[in-house]
């Protein structure tokens, strides 16, 4: 995968009572991506405060430019991989 193609893929918590994204991350960062059911927690404002939320689905898609003599469902790369999430406890 290129260094642009890096760039632009991502890791997306969209909050679904919001209906609105809530963090984004290159996905190149990303060692781990969770599973539906586990707690993913991003920072506030002040060291120590944190906001829980709960992945409740994930959409992976493929994306980039297909290379030369690819099959129909050959992508060269993940562009985005969108966890689906709501707040928790």
């Amino acid at each position: 995968m290129s260094e642009s193609q890096q760039n632009r893929s991502y890791v997306e918590l969209f909050d679904i009572s919001k209906k609105a994204p809530v963090a984004r991350a290159p996905l190149a960062g990303i060692p781990h991506l969770p599973r539906k059911g586990e707690r993913i927690f991003l920072p506030l404002h002040q060291p120590g405060d944190w906001e829980a939320y709960t992945v409740v689905a994930i959409e992976y898609f493929l994306g980039g430019k297909q290379p030369a003599g690819a099959g129909p469902h050959e992508a060269s790369g993940m562009d985005r991989v969108t966890l689906y999430v709501e707040r928790s406890n």
